[in-house]
């Protein structure tokens, strides 16, 4: 009798894109952008994540970009007109509620200090990864303004609104300007698979069609420098069950999302890449290591092996920065040698 195959693995291998182990990566997007960032900057990887907050529509993204590419060029900013004051905090419409400042003055301080880091990212940039949730959008009636987010508001501020494909093309012009600035960089998309039961089932699917079809547009666009990653297609045809789920049902897991960044790992980094990473996961899984008894001989050798490795890959890899372990692992030796237990 033949073996029957009860799995279907979807194809995740690279169009030719291959993350090198010092490119320096720029996530914007939903929460899966944040969740596979948090991966990168796990493992060391020369990562900034959202450095606007969580973004969910294609057309807040691309906005996002739009301000930092206008900051890194001229070094003015455009963002006082979206400034606003709701329960004696200060917000902008164009920052997650995380961004939330005292006064006028000093949210307007602040976000320019965060778009000018936002806007020097951008300009090293080797990779943009760009997540996108939803085609929905939420417009401020008056202005007809895309916000990034709604703050908890009265939703009498905002009209809701489905962008088309063909609007979220147009959206994606600023993608241009980009490469023709940067000739060195490169744009992966990929689609969220967090499933958005306020629309209902239905409307959820139609909005994560329109987000694929979009970027099935953008990526022969803007070819060859731009491709898609197929996180979406993993959870929806590979891990098909509610045990890759967050409590909530329609959250990626911990265990999916850690299934979608080995196989970014494995199809889409170099083999250097995949080695330090490698390397450096034995040393944090170490440096996590708490035994029941921290104290004695055993222990000190212990330490004593985990900082030379930390030394060995602080000379091997020296573009990588291990103070913060290397301290960590000091402080816990001295701890020992005063007969502390922590």
């Amino acid at each position: 009798m033949d073996r029957k195959n009860f799995f279907v693995r979807v194809d995740t291998s690279s169009p030719g894109l291959r993350m090198e182990l010092n490119d320096r990566c720029l996530l914007l997007g939903s929460c899966f952008a944040q969740h596979v960032g948090g991966r990168m900057a796990e493992e060391k990887l020369h990562a900034v994540v959202n450095p606007f907050g969580v973004l969910y529509n294609p057309e807040s993204i691309f906005r996002a970009l739009d301000l930092m590419a206008d900051y890194a060029e001229t070094g003015r900013q455009r963002l006082e007109e979206t400034l606003f004051e709701t329960e004696g905090t200060w917000r902008s419409w164009l920052f997650s509620t995380e961004f939330s400042y005292a006064t006028r003055e000093e949210c307007l301080e602040r976000l320019d200090r965060e778009l000018q880091r936002a806007a020097d990212v951008l300009n090293g940039a080797d990779l943009l990864m760009l997540t996108f949730g939803t085609n929905h959008v939420y417009r401020l009636r008056g202005t007809n303004h895309c916000v990034a987010n709604c703050h908890k508001q009265s939703a009498a501020l905002f009209e809701e609104r489905e962008l088309t494909v063909d609007e979220i093309v147009d959206e994606a012009a600023v993608l241009r300007r980009l490469m023709d600035r940067h000739p060195g960089l490169n744009i992966v998309m990929t689609v969220s698979p967090y499933r958005y039961a306020k629309y209902g089932f239905h409307g959820s699917q139609l909005s994560k069609a329109t987000l694929l079809l979009s970027v099935e547009r953008m990526v022969k666009e803007y070819a060859p420098r731009c491709h898609y990653f197929p996180a979406y297609e993993l959870l929806m045809d590979e891990l098909r069950d509610y045990r890759f789920y967050a409590a909530d049902m329609l959250h990626p897991s911990e265990q999916a999302v850690d299934y979608v960044w080995q196989r970014f790992r494995e199809d889409w980094m170099t083999e250097e890449a995949r080695q330090f990473i490698s390397e450096w996961e034995k040393a944090r899984l170490s440096l996590a290591h708490r035994p029941i008894s921290r104290m004695g001989e055993t222990y000190r050798r212990f330490l004593e092996n985990l900082q030379k490795e930390i030394d060995r890959l602080q000379r091997k890899y020296p573009n990588f920065a291990f103070q913060t372990e290397r301290a960590e692992v000091r402080s816990r030796l001295d701890s020992l040698q005063d007969g502390i237990q922590y």
